[in-house]
């Protein structure tokens, strides 16, 4: 009798282990909606219920301006400074509006920004690469070879435009070129890029962006093997020309990494304000770096290789 009882007890416990797996094998599947943002479980099936309007803007103008262009079939919904036109699912476009868009209008807003958008940015996002590639070409001043494969913050329009990746963070990425157009339009290129890429791949925390660990290191590794790297008061003169050039990649990856190295010393929000304040000064953001670090760029390079080789991802 004992045996029998055995048996049917080792029958039920791999039956209810069985269960237990196909249950975390089916969240897997389901976490990797959003670049950087604890996914919403509430989400509803109208876009209306998430959208959120300030009396002050005229949205209606931008989805008229827009409506010449627009692809057949996609959603409008106006959030905040943005109208977003997307042809991505009902439930995955609330989550994108509801955790990328909201963190980083939240983390612009709360640590960065003084001066806000004071006209709304059209969003478009594509699920298909064609689809995008097509709306692109069709509509701006962009030359194919020229054409980002993830997305874009185009100036002159004032449109964001996204293809979108689950694991890239391009609207967080674009969204924050959209704020610091407003609050700190001269910024050189490697600081605005800088942040851009910190934000795009980051955890939401008590209403601030906090740069995870991103494989945009690997640039900075490989310049670091092969004997190419150039210290930080490089990065800081580069022009744009420079900068977008064929070392655009080393660029971005030691620009995020000096931003996110601030940003774990709680340094990067006084970092931001001194230098928007006082960029006539120095528009490199040199000796506003100096200043807040109380570190010479020397001091300061070797703190920063340091940093870049603790990590062991």
């Amino acid at each position: 009798m004992t045996k029998i009882f055995n048996i049917i007890l080792f029958i039920i416990m791999a039956i209810l282990l069985g269960c237990g797996l196909k249950t975390q094998n089916s969240s897997k599947t389901q976490a990797d909606i959003t670049d950087s943002s604890v996914i919403r479980k509430d989400v509803k099936n109208d876009l209306s219920e998430i959208e959120e309007i300030y009396t002050n803007y005229n949205y209606q103008i931008v989805i008229d301006e827009q409506s010449k262009i627009i692809p057949e079939g996609m959603s409008i919904t106006k959030f905040r400074y943005f109208v977003i036109f997307s042809d991505m699912n009902v439930e995955l476009t609330y989550r994108l509006i509801d955790t990328d868009i909201r963190n980083t209008i939240d983390a612009m807003s709360n640590n960065y920004v003084n001066k806000l958008p004071d006209i709304i940015t059209p969003i478009y996002i594509f699920a298909k690469f064609d689809d995008y590639k097509e709306f692109v070409l069709k509509n701006y001043d962009i030359a194919e070879n020229d054409l980002s494969p993830y997305g874009f913050y185009k100036i002159s329009k004032n449109v964001i435009v996204i293809r979108y990746v689950s694991w890239k963070g391009s609207i967080l990425h674009e969204i924050t070129h959209r704020f610091l157009r407003s609050d700190f339009p001269n910024a050189p290129s490697w600081f605005d890029e800088g942040l851009a890429s910190l934000n795009e791949k980051s955890t939401y925390k008590n209403g601030n962006l906090i740069g995870d660990f991103s494989f945009r290191i690997l640039p900075l590794r490989r310049a670091l093997t092969d004997g190419k790297y150039t210290g930080l008061k490089k990065l800081m003169e580069t022009n744009d020309e420079e900068l977008y050039g064929q070392r655009s990649s080393y660029y971005y990856a030691q620009a995020r990494y000096l931003l996110m190295y601030l940003q774990e010393k709680e340094l990067l929000n006084k970092y931001y304000t001194l230098f928007r304040d006082t960029q006539d000064n120095d528009n490199s953001g040199i000796s506003q770096l100096i200043d807040i670090t109380g570190n010479s760029i020397e001091k300061l390079d070797e703190e920063y290789l340091a940093y870049i080789k603790s990590f062991k991802q």
